[in-house]
């Protein structure tokens, strides 16, 4: 059975109309090119980041006011916070300025060459090329927020560390990887090298990398978790502290979800429309990461303003009790001046100090600043 070489063509091909203008594809049953008013699914990426840029900078601000005004003193996981904090922005920044130009989110059968020689292909790859050392830094951070917080546990520096090399030796691979398999090479042009053979050998290291993600958030997710159980302190004020940390659940099912979307653009032919999806759930695992960062000094500045989850009828309760007997809680760095200042009177008076948590741990950071420094969310 003989075909005419109009069967080759694309449908919505017309001879009247240059190269750079013909459809890139033809469209599955039940659908039509259309070439005039392409139908884009990039609105589900701008309206997440339209949220996402929000949280983002209200998280930092509240962790900058702790770190200013409540600490004593930074640490280094403050100045890899804000690195990463600016690195997500920009990332976010280079997502939008690249679904500007109209080829990702749109349908492969509404696209035409000319579409493909005005996409910037060096911010494809400038996005491909940074993903990796972003996230590290956002990971980076969290692990030495947890050296500060822990970091008298020598099995969880010796964790942390070994956490920090991989992820950085691993993303860092990736990112040169990337960088050597689709750059352009001689006299190619981006297109061109997008196009060949070994750029797409890629797809297989972003199944790998999708995998690593969730391996390494599940990693840090439950790192925390037997540091945070062994503190002295109640089991209510550990079932809190854990609480602050277990936000990342979210991350943890965005990296799913980006497993997901990976090997789904991976195997489709539509990979322009259906990359969205991966995009959002990059963006949220970001967010997230940064968010989570953050939760230990929201908590810390909620519980300095005895804020709760339902401030409003603890304070209309407080009103109430102002007219009875009003007790006077004492608060934690109090009960330690006065731990300490108990000490000195016995020492003096030749009595043994019954306590000390300093002492008895063989740090400088009892259990109790730990969980000051943690600061376990207010109770509902």
């Amino acid at each position: 059975m003989s075909t005419s070489a109009a069967d080759d063509k694309p449908m919505g091909y017309s001879p009247a109309l240059p190269p750079a203008d013909q459809p890139l594809a033809r469209p599955p049953p039940g659908q039509t090119t259309n070439l005039d008013h392409p139908p884009s699914n990039s609105y589900h990426v701008y309206i997440a980041a339209a949220v996402c840029i929000p949280f983002i900078l209200i998280f930092a601000i509240v962790r900058m006011y702790v770190t200013i005004r409540l600490r004593e003193h930074r640490s280094k996981d403050d100045y890899t916070f804000m690195l990463a904090t600016v690195c997500t922005l920009i990332y976010i920044s280079l997502v939008i300025a690249l679904l500007s130009k109209g080829l990702f989110g749109t349908h492969v059968w509404d696209l035409t060459l000319g579409d493909l020689r005005n996409t910037p292909f060096l911010l494809v790859l400038l996005l491909e090329s940074l993903w990796g050392p972003f996230v590290w830094f956002i990971k980076l951070s969290l692990l030495q927020l947890y050296l500060y917080l822990f970091g008298r546990l020598q099995w969880m520096k010796r964790l942390a560390w070994i956490a920090i090399l991989v992820t950085g030796l691993f993303y860092f691979s990736i990112t040169i990887a990337k960088i050597a398999l689709c750059a352009p090479r001689e006299s190619e042009t981006y297109i061109m090298a997008f196009s060949t053979r070994r750029c797409n050998n890629t797809r297989v290291l972003g199944v790998v990398t999708g995998v690593f993600n969730i391996v390494s958030d599940l990693y840090l997710l439950v790192l925390p978790v037997p540091a945070v159980w062994k503190l002295q302190v109640s089991g209510r004020d550990k079932f809190r502290s854990l609480a602050a940390f277990m936000t990342g659940i979210i991350a943890l099912n965005a990296s799913i979800l980006g497993l997901y979307y990976r090997v789904r653009a991976n195997s489709a032919v539509d990979d322009t429309w259906k990359i969205m999806p991966l995009y959002l759930a990059i963006l949220i695992e970001m967010t997230c990461g940064i968010i989570v960062l953050c939760m230990p000094s929201v908590a810390k500045i909620m519980k300095e303003h005895n804020i709760t989850v339902f401030g409003y009828f603890n304070r209309v309760n407080s009103d109430a009790n102002q007219q009875g007997t009003s007790v006077r809680m004492v608060k934690l760095p109090e009960f330690s001046s006065l731990r300490n200042k108990l000490s000195h009177l016995k020492s003096k008076h030749g009595h043994k100090t019954s306590y000390n948590s300093d002492t008895q741990l063989g740090t400088n950071r009892s259990d109790s600043a730990t969980l000051n420094d943690i600061t376990a969310l207010p109770k509902v």
